[in-house]
């Protein structure tokens, strides 16, 4: 009873907020997002890069009241610039068939600066030699957290790279190849896939089970939602793209008895399979009966066990952790993907479960723009869930069509009503605030972390928009 009572309260208030907003076309409205898109990240561009095109970094901080900046960032608020990009490059697309003239100025330019942001990735690339739970050694060309003074000549053993980093550029890199054509970009993706699903655990358990999950990294044992679930949806289209070949690649796993064993597979195959055994043990081992995720599993620092040439398991204990939208966010777009490429229609009440979830536990109500607008943290300088919004915001958006509960609707309408109250009250030196409705306060820091959030956001809701 009480989730029907709730059901139609958010019913009512979707209807309320249709009422209450001005007569803008959905043509029109999508066209204002993508300018205000592009205006947060020409201001993100020209005030907190620095560098020549070959040579460029981003600031991990801009001060507004002053135009200081700190920096280098690390590679992931740097990947946030790369999705801000592709997302924008997206919507510029899709309004190509009712606006030529703006893909005639603007697509290029949006173009080149994604080229010199992959170009720049190689800043953080480094090369070490590891084995994993079946792999024999073999040197690895991740990607490292912090930037090196030379590109390819990143440091990337022990915990300075993390897989989580390598999914989210993997993502992206698939994107970019979408919109560019450029086959480098698809390949990097690739071995991306790869180099993250060698570390997978696939030892077995008393029962033969594998153990499965994926580490936060190679030097560590904690296995993290956001170190799994991000993966899965670069996997579905990894898996569509290699859909019509046959080519294979070596599948390391071990068998019913521990051994190590070493396959040919088809990519394919190999990339489905892994996006839902991946979501399956997510789902199985962090879930909570609310339908949001815990955080991780296991100690952070505990030491990683090698035995025989190989990685062992270690038992990591039960679910820990806060509940952050971007961990939930991923299991909602993975969750709308796999039922796409599977049919299996038992994912869409998973997505609904956990979109009733992330409007409860994500989001509040205010009443001064009269709606829902996600939480976040009180400064830009005290936590990531400005990005994590973010990644949830696009996870509904993927979701939509599948989603049977009103809650999506009000999340991603009240999303568009908080950003553009934003941008009308709140803008300072082209930015926002992580507060959209409160306002900076005495804040004058931002991070273009933050800033590309905000930009995907608006081209995010842009495409919805274009698409409908």
């Amino acid at each position: 009873m009480k989730k029907v009572f709730v059901s139609v309260l958010l019913t009512l208030i979707s209807i309320v907020y249709a009422a209450a907003q001005p007569a803008v076309d959905k043509t029109s409205l999508a066209k204002r997002n993508i300018s205000r898109c592009m205006a947060i990240v020409d201001s993100c561009w020209s005030k907190t890069m620095t560098g020549a095109d070959g040579d460029m970094y981003m600031a991990d901080a801009y001060n507004t009241a002053d135009g200081t900046k700190s920096g280098p960032s690390d590679i992931w608020p740097l990947t946030a610039a790369v999705e801000a990009h592709c997302s924008l490059l997206e919507a510029i697309d899709l309004a190509r068939r009712s606006d030529a003239s703006l893909y005639a100025a603007e697509r290029e330019k949006y173009s080149r600066r994604l080229e010199i942001l992959i170009d720049n990735l190689d800043y953080y690339r480094g090369a070490y030699t590891r084995s994993s739970y079946a792999s024999d050694a073999r040197e690895w060309q991740p990607y490292a957290v912090p930037r090196a003074r030379e590109k390819g000549g990143a440091d990337v053993t022990g915990i300075l790279n993390v897989y989580d980093d390598q999914m989210w550029l993997c993502r992206e890199l698939i994107r970019a190849w979408r919109l560019s054509g450029k086959h480098d970009y698809l390949n990097r993706a690739v071995y991306l896939a790869d180099y993250v699903l060698d570390g997978w655990d696939c030892w077995r358990d008393a029962a033969g089970n594998e153990y499965g999950g994926i580490t936060w990294g190679p030097g560590y044992n904690s296995k993290h939602a956001c170190s799994n679930a991000p993966m899965i949806q670069p996997l579905v289209w990894l898996a569509e793209i290699y859909a019509d070949n046959n080519e294979t690649t070596v599948y390391n796993y071990r068998d019913a008895y521990n051994k190590p064993v070493s396959e040919l597979r088809r990519r394919s195959e190999i990339y489905l399979d892994f996006a839902v055994r991946i979501f399956d043990w997510q789902h199985r081992t962090l879930a909570h009966p609310t339908g949001v995720y815990h955080d991780m599993i296991g100690a952070v620092q505990a030491e990683v066990v090698y035995a025989d040439g190989y990685r062992r398991h270690v038992d990591t204990g039960k679910p820990v952790g806060e509940f952050f939208p971007y961990n939930t966010g991923t299991m909602i777009s993975g969750a709308a993907d796999l039922m796409r490429a599977t049919g299996d229609k038992s994912y869409a009440g998973r997505i609904d479960l956990s979109t009733d979830a992330s409007l409860d536990r994500f989001c509040r109500y205010n009443p001064l723009i009269s709606a829902y607008v996600f939480t976040t943290d009180a400064k830009a300088t005290s936590g990531f869930r400005t990005w994590f919004n973010n990644v949830l915001l696009r996870g509904l958006v993927d979701a939509e069509k599948y989603c049977g509960t009103s809650a999506c609707a009000v999340i991603l309408n009240g999303a568009q009503t908080a950003l553009d109250y934003a941008f009308e009250n709140n803008l300072r030196d082209g930015f926002l605030p992580v507060n959209l409705i409160d306002g900076w306060g005495d804040e004058t820091v931002t991070k273009p972390f933050h800033q590309f959030a905000f930009a995907s956001e608006y081209a995010v809701l842009a495409q919805r928009l274009l698409k409908q």
